[in-house]
């Protein structure tokens, strides 16, 4: 069966991903406000990234990396290249997740992966992060090397207990997501060579699977 590296977490990564470049202050209500306004002005992103995963639990983490595309409104691609090649791609209304060595792929409706209200919205492109969660400066004060934003979800969902972004003040990107689930799961995604607006072709996020591939569905 295909393994599925924490689904739920993708995609509030990437959406957090998608907001861009921000400018810094110590208030995080401000801060906020200027992710909202340059979240709007991004039409795509691409990155590399390594995630390291634990389940509950879990000592040891699984660690996989790979490249990342993202374009608005609703198109994602991972492209996982270790521990073993793995592709998660929204092609149209569907979510598939293929394992090259196992010539297997599990096909999900976009509406079932799309579980929660929050999570449709950061993938639809329509996040608002303090209509969704309570913001607070996580950072020792007057750190000039390293920013850090705490999400707490204002409403409780099984996706996402706590939220927490790394920022560069240098480059003014997003560099580390740092995810815990209600069932004491963790994420950790550290993204580089983040590069915005580089008109994703459509086509990137077409799927059809390769013959002799066996398909399940999740539905």
């Amino acid at each position: 069966m295909v393994k599925k590296y924490r689904l739920s977490s993708l995609v509030f990564a990437l959406g957090i991903l998608a907001w861009g470049t921000i400018c810094f202050g110590y208030d995080p209500s401000a801060v906020v406000k200027m992710l909202q306004e340059r979240y709007e002005d991004t039409n795509d992103v691409t990155a590399h990234f390594v995630q390291k995963t634990w389940t509950a639990g879990a000592k040891e983490p699984v660690v996989a990396q790979g490249v990342v595309y993202f374009k608005r409104p609703c198109l994602m691609r991972w492209e996982y290249e270790k521990p073993s090649p793995q592709l998660i791609v929204t092609s149209g209304k569907k979510v598939y997740v293929y394992e090259k060595d196992a010539h297997q792929v599990m096909v999900l409706s976009r509406k079932r992966f799309l579980s929660s209200e929050i999570s449709r919205a950061f993938f639809l492109g329509k996040g608002d992060l303090e209509r969704y969660f309570r913001v607070e400066m996580d950072g020792p004060s007057g750190s000039d090397r390293e920013w850090s934003l705490l999400l707490i979800p204002r409403k409780p969902v099984p996706q996402v207990k706590s939220m927490r972004l790394l920022l560069d003040p240098d480059s003014h990107l997003i560099k580390e997501i740092f995810i815990e689930d209600q069932l004491g799961g963790r994420t950790h995604l550290v993204f580089s060579n983040i590069r915005l607006n580089q008109d994703l072709s459509d086509r990137l996020f077409d799927f059809k699977p390769p013959e002799n591939t066996e398909i399940y569905k999740g539905d």
